[in-house]
């Protein structure tokens, strides 16, 4: 059974103080506890997975790794889906908008995620207005979903499915055919489709994943595609690179290449090997801390059938600029790989760029940071007050509520 080593995605490599000697010369543990590398579920789960639209449930082990169970099989919710539709399209990790749904409060882990599609008419009521978010979704509702989440090509009178139990005159047929057509499903069947029976969490990740196969990527979904292909490296990096203790000599790279070319470039995989063969393993100076899950300061240079290049920053101290990253990757045979990496570093005041952020969106970007690295629930920012140049804002989380200030002009956090 190959075995794979996660820290927890590395998020806090992310950030750029994991220290690595502790797990140094530990058994790896598989990166899912209850999806097999030889199932079917494998790629899709571990795609999702790497692109960040699917998180899992973590559990520690005892060896300092970090596992994920997936549950492929179980139904999925209806606030679940829309987690997993609004990170799959790239939308932003937070919005200061409210719910119309009664059943969707603010302090719901999902209303964020469920109010970004509300937004975008991908969601909506019952007969009395609630969302509903404990509910499982049938095939029908997730076909519709999919469609007008990642705006898929769509004729209302294209109904010809070509499965037997989807009735042209039936509300789903349009858009059925439109997964069908754009290859997103072949049904259960060769012809019938199910629309009515519950969707699992390894379908909808199915689902996702052949939509980024076979769909032009827009600057958004072209940012989430970057960031599961550098996580992906990340994680095949990291996970050699502790599997010896630091004293002891570097685990060969000889002995993981076909696995690091899986999603590197031949032409970038000299960059590679000279930062594993420097990588320390008993400190915290890390060489691939990029994230890619904020778009502040996001730049897309190109974004082509073959090559995704782009720039986003990286945040300290609430949200003051200290490193820009650059990334490249290019589709190598229908595989995407990255091409090239690199950061700078803003050394001084002078150096950092000046955001002039608005209340709603720095509220966005420090809400959406935490929801993406805290262990705990974030809930909702309040904006309290402004003054001296700096938004004073509450934050509500399940582990109380703190005011935060933060300077207008340069994202910083004051105390």
């Amino acid at each position: 059974m190959k075995k794979r080593l996660s820290k927890g995605l590395l998020t806090t490599v992310g950030a750029g103080v994991l220290s690595l000697g502790f797990a140094a010369g530990a058994q790896a543990e598989e990166l899912f506890t209850d999806v097999s590398v030889d199932s079917d579920a494998y790629g899709p789960i571990e795609s999702v997975f790497f692109k960040r639209v699917m998180t899992g449930y973590d559990q520690a082990n005892a060896d300092g790794s970090v596992s994920y169970e997936m549950r492929p099989y179980q139904e999925i919710t209806r606030a679940q889906a829309a987690k997993m539709i609004s990170n799959g399209i790239g939308n932003i990790q937070a919005t200061q908008n409210v719910s119309d749904f009664p059943d969707i409060d603010e302090w719901h882990w999902a209303h964020d995620y469920v109010t970004l599609l509300e937004n975008d008419g991908v969601v909506s009521g019952d007969a009395d207005g609630n969302f509903n978010p404990e509910d499982r979704l049938n095939r029908a509702q997730i076909a519709k979903m999919l469609v007008e989440g990642f705006d898929l090509p769509f004729d209302e009178n294209d109904t010809d499915t070509g499965f037997n139990d989807v009735s042209s005159n039936s509300w789903e047929a349009p858009y059925v055919k439109a997964l069908v057509d754009a290859g997103i499903t072949t049904g259960t069947s060769a012809d019938t489709f199910s629309s009515y029976n519950d969707v699992t969490r390894y379908q909808l990740a199915a689902f996702i994943d052949r939509i980024y196969e076979s769909k032009e990527l827009n600057d958004d979904m072209a940012l989430v595609q970057a960031r599961g292909t550098f996580n992906k490296m990340k994680d095949t990096f990291y996970s050699n690179v502790i599997k010896t203790d630091p004293n002891e000599p570097v685990f060969p790279y000889e002995n993981f290449r076909d696995e690091m070319l899986e999603s590197v470039t031949v032409g970038y995989e000299p960059t590679v090997i000279e930062n594993y063969e420097h990588q320390c393993r008993a400190c915290d100076g890390l060489y691939y801390t990029g994230s890619f899950v904020s778009k502040l300061g996001f730049e897309m240079i190109e974004n082509t059938e073959n090559t995704i290049e782009l720039k986003v920053m990286y945040t300290q101290a609430g949200l003051t600029p200290v490193t820009e990253y650059h990334l490249e990757i290019k589709n190598d045979d229908g595989t995407w790989k990255v091409n090239d990496y690199n950061r700078t570093y803003f050394e001084t005041k002078e150096e950092m760029p000046v955001l002039n952020l608005t209340a709603e969106e720095a509220a966005n970007y420090m809400e959406g940071e935490e929801r993406s690295y805290s262990a705990i629930t974030i809930y909702k920012y309040e904006l309290l007050r402004e003054e001296n140049g700096s938004y004073v804002f509450m934050s509500y989380s399940s582990q109380g509520d703190r005011e935060i200030k933060v300077d207008k002009a340069t994202g910083l956090v004051l105390f």
